[in-house]
Formats: structure tokens, C-alpha cells, sequence
């Protein structure tokens, strides 16, 4: 029965905190359990809700309470403004209902209580209690999960609470520096609802992934391009190298073409005297030079005139 404020009982005398101590990796997990749901994490719940650790739950005034790990409540009363109202226990009349499922981390201090804990979230009633046994203190059984049936629990085969959308999973992995296997909350699927830290550092991941597949592309690129640059002006080079060789091939051509009318031309004028005058101008490789010797040959009187011409350049 939901109550108005008005109507909620005196809480002064009861006591809501015990203080007791928690072991280090109890402590852990239920943070685990609990911080996902406010890190930012997508959670596949669109109720008003509650997820706290070691926090007592009240039924009523004169109750003793009982402390589970954790808890979760969906569909609470007064929306998530609860905090305002100065709560420091799950009071049912402030918030309007039981929790919906309890979780408790089986260490060496706690094995001897979970029974008596146990009867008394069947008195509640508390639909789901879920016992994570991780160093096997009661069972071989790491995880077992329970179902309120009537006025019992009855083992669940499976650790998906169709009423509040979420499931339940071993996972191996590194939480707060300490590699191990954890109890964590997952979507209908089995995908491990990630916190905002892991959000986050993914996202980084990926951002640093697509700036060096970038950096790599661009690089590639860069390389590429060079390769062609160097690959044209090779060609470029070949090319020049070609022409080079073909006027270089057309001037000695020429050349020899020149020698052989200017050897005719002497004979021709000044007979076999000539010869030690041809090896000087065989020597000659301006091409204009020897043009200006053939044209010349007709028209000097001997041949010291004409060395003049040659020896003058």
C-alpha cells in the first residue's frame, strides 16, 4: 500500500545503518553493479528507477530490515527525485513498492547469513534474488538465480528478468586494475552493458584507429604521388635523353657530311697538300664553322687564307 508523506511513519528510533565493513572485492563488484546505471551507459530501461549497494531495505516501521549487496527498483514513487527527500534506507512506504531484484556476493563473512536473508526477501516479496558465489564459499554454482514462486523461490534457469528488461553475466575482464571475473549486468542479447569509462575509451580507440588509418591513406598517397612525380619526370628525362641522342646523331651525321665535302673541296682546289689541313679541321666540331669553311673553300686563293678563317674562331 503506497503511502501520502503525511502519512509515513516515525523512522527516528530505527536504526538504518549498521556501518558493517566490506571486504575489498565485495565492495568492488557492487560498485560494478551499481555505477553503470549513472556513468552514461545505455541502459534499455524507461522507468523511473533505483540501483544502490548495502543500503537497507524497510517494509515498515517496527522491521528489522535486511541488507542485500545490491538491489534494483523500477516504476519507483516520486520519480527520480527520491534523493531530495532526505532517504538514507529503501523505505517501501516512501518509495512505493519492493525492490524488484536483490543481488548478493557470497564472501567468507557473509555465507553464514544468506539463508536467513534469503526468508526474508521471500517475506517482502522480492521477485528475484540472485546469489554470486565467486570463491565457492556455499556451492560449486558460481551464479545461481531464484524466482519468487508463491511463498518461496524456486532456481531460475536462466538469469534474463523479462519485467525489467536486463540480464545477468560472468565476464572475465580488468575492473579498476584487477583482472578477474565479474558479475555484470547485460542487455536480452548478452552484450555486456559497457560503463561510460569503456564508452569513452572505445570511442577514443576508434577516433585514434580512424586517425591512423588516415595517417596511413594519406601517407600512402603521398608516396604514391612522389612515385608518379618521379616516375613522369623520368620519362620526361628518357625522353630528353632521346632527343639529345637523335641531334647529337644529326650533328655528327652532318659533321661527317661537312668533312667530306670540305676533304672533296680542298683536293679539288689545292690537290694532295691538303692533308695536314684536314686533320686540323676534322677536329672542328662547331658544325656552323664548318658550314663557313665549305662555303669558303670556292673562294680563298690558298689554303693558309683559309686557315685563317678557321683558326680566327
Amino acid at each position: 500500500m503506497t503511502l501520502l508523506p503525511h502519512e509515513y511513519p516515525d523512522t527516528s528510533n530505527m536504526i538504518l545503518e549498521d556501518d558493517t565493513p566490506l571486504d575489498f572485492l565485495n565492495e568492488k563488484q557492487q560498485r560494478l553493479l551499481t555505477t553503470v546505471f549513472y556513468s552514461g551507459a545505455e541502459i534499455p530501461i524507461n522507468v523511473p528507477f533505483i540501483v544502490a549497494a548495502n543500503v537497507g531495505l524497510f517494509s515498515h516501521v517496527r522491521d528489522l530490515g535486511v541488507v542485500p549487496d545490491v538491489f534494483l527498483s523500477l516504476n519507483i514513487m516520486g520519480g527520480e527525485d527520491w534523493w531530495k527527500r532526505n532517504v538514507h534506507s529503501y523505505l517501501f512506504w516512501e518509495f512505493g513498492k519492493p525492490p524488484d531484484i536483490v543481488i548478493d556476493v557470497v564472501s567468507p563473512t557473509s555465507a553464514n547469513k544468506l539463508g536467513n536473508k534469503l526468508i526474508e526477501y521471500v517475506k517482502l516479496p522480492i521477485s528475484y534474488c540472485v546469489v554470486y558465489n565467486p570463491l565457492q564459499e556455499i556451492s560449486e554454482t558460481f551464479l545461481q538465480v531464484f524466482q519468487l514462486q508463491g511463498a518461496s523461490y524456486i532456481p531460475k534457469n536462466d538469469t534474463w528478468f523479462a519485467g525489467v528488461n536486463l540480464r545477468l553475466t560472468l565476464w572475465d575482464g580488468v575492473f579498476e586494475n584487477i583482472n578477474g571475473t565479474w558479475l555484470r549486468w547485460c542487455d536480452e542479447s548478452g552484450n555486456v552493458i559497457k560503463r561510460g569509462d569503456e564508452i569513452l575509451a572505445e570511442k577514443n580507440a576508434k577516433i585514434s584507429e580512424r586517425n591512423a588509418e588516415i595517417k596511413y591513406k594519406t601517407s600512402g598517397n603521398l608516396i604514391k604521388t612522389r612515385d608518379e612525380i618521379l616516375a613522369e619526370q623520368d620519362k620526361i628525362l628518357t625522353e630528353k635523353n632521346a632527343e639529345i641522342l637523335q641531334k647529337d646523331a644529326e650533328i655528327s651525321q652532318l659533321k661527317q657530311a661537312l668533312l667530306l665535302a670540305i676533304e672533296m673541296g680542298l683536293k679539288f682546289r689545292f690537290g694532295d697538300e691538303v692533308a695536314g689541313m684536314l686533320l686540323e679541321i676534322s677536329a672542328i666540331n662547331d658544325v656552323k664553322l664548318l658550314q663557313e669553311i665549305v662555303s669558303q673553300i670556292p673562294q680563298v686563293s690558298s689554303t693558309d687564307e683559309l686557315r685563317k678563317l678557321y683558326l680566327s674562331e
